[in-house]
């Protein structure tokens, strides 16, 4: 079987006796804690967990930081218009020697997905919903599954890395919905793709809702890996504790290629099985890992 990466970036605190997310990437929010949709499974409160970097003279400092590190991943909220503003800071990143992945957003057209380019964004990242009634009544947005899959081809067409993540329980169709989002990917050609799973955030309108099953899950890393040649992994952005044990071991069953903050059980579990390879980047960046990896 394939090599399995492990990942762990400063997103959480998180240590085991293989790996700790104390020097990992980190991620920072270029608009700080604003963002003008109020999705219900967020309400800004993943914002909250990021650097602030709204004030340029701290961006700055961050980013000579995460030159250090490798790489940093570029976040915030989105603009009316849908995208992520990261370009305000394009004459800084263009500097930089760090790896730039980052979220996007909803990309409009090809001048916007060149802003990305021009600011020299090498892996991007962005939600793929499955159908326009979970964009409109859970993501607050005026956009639809055409947009989404639209954005990764105005970010493909510049030559970007597109990564996208796929939300396990955040369809209002259920598992169909969630799972459609997979299938859809295959227009697109993505790079890599990332399975999450939804996780109830206290005080937002999600905190009572019930997290997608393991076996929701595993049913979604499983159709990615039939689907697609190319890396697939389980992301940061996830249920986990013992209950979802099974859902990392069948990811080192069933050939997923790495795994975001897994369980020490679990990177037990895959030493008896395959090679390990450990990392603080974010997972994003298995697109070149893998490439680097298969280019040997």
């Amino acid at each position: 079987m394939k090599p399995v990466y492990f990942y762990a970036p400063a997103l959480k605190r998180y240590e085991t006796s293989y790996l700790n997310s104390k020097e990992g990437w980190r991620s920072i929010s270029v608009t700080g804690r604003y963002c003008a949709f109020n999705c219900k499974h967020c309400e800004k409160r993943i914002l909250e967990g990021m650097i602030d970097g709204s004030n340029r003279e701290k961006f700055e400092k961050e980013i000579k930081e995460a030159e250090k590190l490798g790489g940093v991943i570029i976040s915030g909220g989105s603009t009316v218009r849908g995208d992520v503003p990261i370009w305000k800071y394009t004459d800084i990143l263009r500097s930089s020697k760090a790896t730039i992945i980052a979220h996007t957003g909803v990309v409009k057209n090809d001048e916007i997905a060149k802003k990305f380019k021009d600011s020299g964004v090498k892996i991007a990242l962005l939600d793929m919903v499955g159908d326009d009634e979970t964009i409109k009544e859970v993501l607050n947005q005026p956009f639809s599954v055409e947009d989404y899959l639209n954005s990764f081809k105005h970010l493909k067409k510049q030559g970007i890395k597109i990564v996208p993540h796929v939300i396990m329980g955040l369809s209002i169709k259920g598992k169909e919905g969630d799972l459609k989002a997979i299938e859809l990917l295959k227009e697109v050609n993505p790079d890599a793709v990332i399975i999450v799973g939804l996780m109830p955030l206290i005080g937002t309108s999600f905190s009572k809702i019930n997290p997608p099953t393991s076996s929701h899950i595993i049913d979604a890393l499983k159709l990615a890996r039939d689907s697609f040649g190319v890396p697939i992994m389980l992301g940061c952005a996830r249920p986990r504790g013992n209950k979802y044990l099974d859902v990392e071991k069948f990811a080192i069953d069933y050939d997923i290629d790495g795994i975001a903050f897994p369980e020490e059980e679990t990177i037990d579990y895959a030493r008896e099985r395959r090679e390990i390879i450990l990392s603080n980047a974010c997972c994003g960046n298995i697109v070149y890992d893998f490439l680097s990896r298969v280019s040997i």
